[in-house]
């Protein structure tokens, strides 16, 4: 982790440079009625932070400022194209959701933010205080601000501590030592013949979440899923983690093909799982007072390799940022309702609250947060060394071909050597078109 560490110092002192010229915002209040009337509306997918904006800041947000936000929630597999039909057409959002993979893209309809930024009469958006490799992926320019994070995640690997300690395990620090303990972790635990207990899960089917799942063993192996814009996942690295996925699925549930994020967070929360992965977002759910492992779990980075492996990544960095679009009836609105949202102040509170985690650095050092999700200092962490998939508009077009092949691999229809060479032959083809 040492050349994490030393990238989490770099980008501090960059952020912290660059973020002197422009970082604005004060004490003060917004004028008095200048925004009285003026109605915003906004794009955002369906998630339990959308309905605490709708329910909860929304009307706060009108009752300070005037600003009436309008907020129409879409599933997370349809905002893209819905977006996109909006900035060709309609025109009608002012406020753009956009995630990691598509921020590039999505860049040509949507504004800077900086003018809004140095304006003292805007939230402050405390730049120095969200985490420097969130802040640097989503805004790549410094010197141009189109995004305010609000809402990464990455994948976080998690055990259950108390099956563990009974067993005699230690946290798996090594891949050998995961496979180990899934293998003895997988169980009869009541005696009637069949498995209940299962070693480890993971979301097998195909799509983003198996691929972001198996990006941090590639991590752990020493590998890169990109360099220089090119593929780079199509190595022994990439290899080996596709072999440990195919391994460990023999440890988990017989219909594991079929889980996605939410399967995998049902039955984590149901107890039957003794290890994983899943998103960060996983966090929040398994600690409330109705979940059956509340205080059971804890929540690490991905064990290596082996003890050699000294990786430049911990994850992939995932996640929601807000922008105004280049369309936008009320930019000022907008851009206020947008910096207002992601302010240090209010993704506290939704998190206290128990939505999702915010882009802070903050909230590993927060007593009040920590009470009630004791995993955000290890979010914090994995967030702060994570990587952007690829850094381009491609790629969400990108991801999909590679989802593929990684699910095709891990079912078994494909040798993953085989998978891997078809997926670099797609991506390359795509990119030189």
């Amino acid at each position: 982790m040492n050349v994490v560490r030393i990238a989490i110092f770099s980008a501090v002192v960059f952020v912290l440079a660059g973020v002197v010229a422009f970082a604005g915002g004060s004490d003060e209040s917004v004028e008095a009625g200048r925004f009285d009337g003026a109605v915003v509306d906004a794009l955002i997918f369906k998630s339990s932070d959308t309905d605490y904006m709708i329910e909860v800041l929304a009307p706060r947000l009108r009752e300070e400022t005037g600003i009436e936000l309008r907020i129409d929630q879409v599933p997370y597999e349809e905002v893209r194209a819905k977006q996109l039909t909006d900035a060709s057409g309609a025109r009608r959002y002012d406020i753009v959701n956009t995630t990691t993979e598509w921020s590039y893209e999505y860049r040509r309809f949507t504004v800077a933010l900086n003018e809004y930024i140095s304006d003292a009469a805007y939230p402050d958006i405390e730049a120095d205080d969200i985490i420097p490799f969130v802040w640097d992926e989503f805004n790549p320019d410094m010197n141009t601000i189109h995004w305010m994070p609000y809402q990464p995640d990455t994948r976080i690997f998690f055990y259950r501590a108390d099956l563990l300690d009974a067993a005699g395990i230690d946290p798996p620090r090594t891949w050998d030592d995961l496979l180990a303990a899934a293998q003895a972790l997988t169980q009869d635990t009541d005696g009637d013949g069949n498995i209940d207990q299962y070693g480890f899960v993971f979301p097998a089917r195909r799509g983003w979440n198996l691929t972001l799942a198996w990006a941090p063993f590639v991590f752990s192996a020493g590998g890169q899923l990109f360099e220089d814009g090119v593929p780079a996942f199509n190595s022994q690295a990439g290899l080996d983690a596709l072999d440990l996925l195919i391994r460990l699925r023999e440890f988990g549930p017989p219909d594991i093909d079929t889980y996605g994020e939410y399967e995998v967070n049902q039955t984590v929360k149901r107890g039957t799982m003794a290890m994983g992965v899943s998103a960060t977002a996983i966090t929040p759910e398994i600690e409330t007072a109705s979940s059956p492992v509340a205080g059971l779990i804890e929540t690490t980075l991905f064990p290596v390799r082996n003890r050699n492996v000294d990786r430049e990544y911990t994850a992939v960095l995932g996640g929601w940022g807000l922008g105004v679009s280049s369309y936008a009836q009320h930019p000022d609105a907008a851009a206020y309702a947008v910096m207002w949202l992601t302010s240090r102040a209010i993704v506290t509170e939704m998190q206290i609250n128990g939505r999702q985690h915010a882009a802070r650095t903050s909230m590993a050092g927060s007593e009040e947060l920590i009470a009630v999700n004791p995993h955000v200092p290890t979010i914090v962490d994995i967030l702060s060394g994570s990587t952007l998939f690829f850094k381009g508009p491609e790629g969400a077009a990108i991801g999909e071909l590679l989802n593929v092949r990684i699910a095709q691999a891990i079912s078994g229809e494909l040798p993953p050597r085989e998978a891997l060479d078809l997926a670099e032959a797609d991506i390359n083809e795509l990119l030189a078109q």
